[in-house]
């Protein structure tokens, strides 16, 4: 009457999964035995202090989801085998590049010709292989200094630089080759320095350890002396520094024979930074004042003349600090300050004709070059004794004054309001300047095209 189900069960009731409700059965489904895992449900408090603690849950199965962690930390810290060898192509020992930089510039220019005089024809400068931008790329980011190619045409040009560029630029790759590249190490000092440790940070030794290790290591007295000798740089300009102060001078003058004297006077700036040391300082601030004062910014040449007058006077008068001097009273007698030009010449006499002890070099003594600079200022300043004083300094002594004057300035015929006008990057003849509804200008045709009251003037009748 009722029929019997006849089904089979085996011994798996429920799922398969280790979590799921009912029993299984280990001859049909063997399972690994599971400590503690996150149910059906999710984990719970008691397995999510093993994620905590442990750093998985006890299983051991479920792989935690770590990838930021891994990038913020470790990818940071290691860098594998393979990965460093393809970087070895491509990112370079510093110095190793400023080294192979130096060679390559120094070949090409040892291939460019020379400048040939041809009887008839009108002698150019022969031109430099453009395979030297690269290398000189290198040493400009490994310097950090902007060394202008028209200075290097130029020098490698004139026959009174040419050899002195060469030779320089062979000494400084040796010097480099033999005991490396000093800014380099100053730059390496000064990221050290910018992190102290403080006392806290250095796990303190007990007794016993300390007698160990005082057992196990000797330090040589030498050491401290070789250490320093490699880490820490000179206090004055090293032999690299020096070389490479040369170098860019030469460029510099490439750039005045050339009447680039903004480019003189960037390139020389950018030498102060190699210079360390008060003579070295004088002598480089000497020739900056030099370059700006040709480059008519007699601001900037009063600076650093001043600059190079002091720090050559500071612990022992030198030639450079007499040189200084001269500078800065020319400077200021450009200025049409005469009496001031005068009293700094004045200084300078006084501080050189005295009997000084620790100067052996009789140039040094000799001062008939200030002499006559203070009688020609002395001269300059009775003939300009009834100058106008709202019109001193506004003379324009020097040809970079003449050409800045061309390039930026206006004129009576040129870059005035009447002639062009420049508005958003372009140029508008001065009528259809956008700018203004002035007298003459095209816009006056035009009404006020129904736009808002923007100013306080009146609307005039066209």
């Amino acid at each position: 009457m009722f029929k019997r189900s006849t089904q089979q069960f085996g011994y798996q009731r429920g799922g398969w999964k280790p979590g799921s409700k009912h029993q299984k059965h280990m001859g049909l489904n063997p399972t690994l035995y599971l400590y503690r895992f996150p149910g059906p449900r999710g984990p719970g408090p008691y397995t999510m202090k093993y994620w905590w603690t442990l750093g998985t849950f006890p299983t051991g199965m479920e792989v935690p989801f770590r990838l930021k962690e891994f990038l913020a930390t470790y990818q940071q810290e290691h860098v594998p085998l393979e990965v460093e060898e393809w970087l070895s192509c491509f990112v370079k020992d510093p110095v190793v590049a400023l080294q192979e930089g130096v060679n390559d510039v120094l070949h090409v220019l040892e291939a460019t010709s020379r400048k040939t005089e041809q009887r008839g024809y009108a002698t150019s400068d022969t031109v430099i292989n453009r395979k030297l931008l690269s290398p000189l790329k290198v040493m400009e980011d490994q310097l950090g200094v902007r060394i202008p190619v028209v200075g290097i045409r130029a020098a490698v040009n004139a026959p009174h630089l040419r050899e002195k560029v060469l030779d320089d630029l062979y000494e400084y790759g040796e010097i480099l080759a033999e005991s490396g590249s000093t800014p380099h190490r100053r730059a390496a000092m000064e990221q050290l320095e910018k992190f102290p440790v403080s006392e806290g940070e250095i796990p303190a030794l007990t007794s016993s350890e300390q007698a160990t290790q005082e057992k196990e290591v000797e330090l040589s007295p030498n050491l401290e002396k070789a250490v320093s000798a490699v880490l820490s740089p000179p206090a004055a300009s090293a032999k690299d520094e020096k070389k490479l102060i040369e170098i860019l001078t030469s460029f510099a003058e490439g750039c005045v024979l050339k009447n680039q004297m903004d480019e003189a006077y960037t390139t020389l700036s950018g030498a102060l930074k190699f210079a360390h040391g008060d003579e070295t300082r004088s002598v480089t601030h000497a020739n900056v004042a030099t370059s700006a004062l040709l480059n008519g910014k007699l601001k900037e040449a009063e600076f650093h003349s001043r600059e190079s007058a002091l720090l050559g006077t500071a612990p022992k008068r030198t030639p450079s600090g007499k040189r200084g001097y001269a500078l800065w009273a020319a400077t200021v007698a450009y200025q049409d300050d005469f009496a001031r030009a005068e009293r700094i010449v004045d200084e300078a006499l006084q501080l050189y004709e005295a009997a000084p002890s620790d100067v052996s070099d009789s140039s040094t003594h000799d001062t008939t070059s200030l002499r006559a600079l203070k009688e020609k200022i002395h001269e300059l300043g009775e003939l300009n004794a009834n100058m106008d004083p709202s019109l001193r300094g506004a003379r324009k002594h020097f040809h970079a004054d003449r050409v800045r004057g061309i390039e930026e300035g206006s004129g009576k015929s040129f870059q005035n309001e009447f002639d062009w006008v420049l508005f958003k990057n372009k140029l508008y003849p001065s009528k259809m300047n956008p700018g203004t509804n002035e007298m003459g200008s095209v816009f006056r045709r035009v009404g006020d095209l129904g736009g808002a009251i923007s100013t306080s003037r009146s609307m005039e009748p066209l």
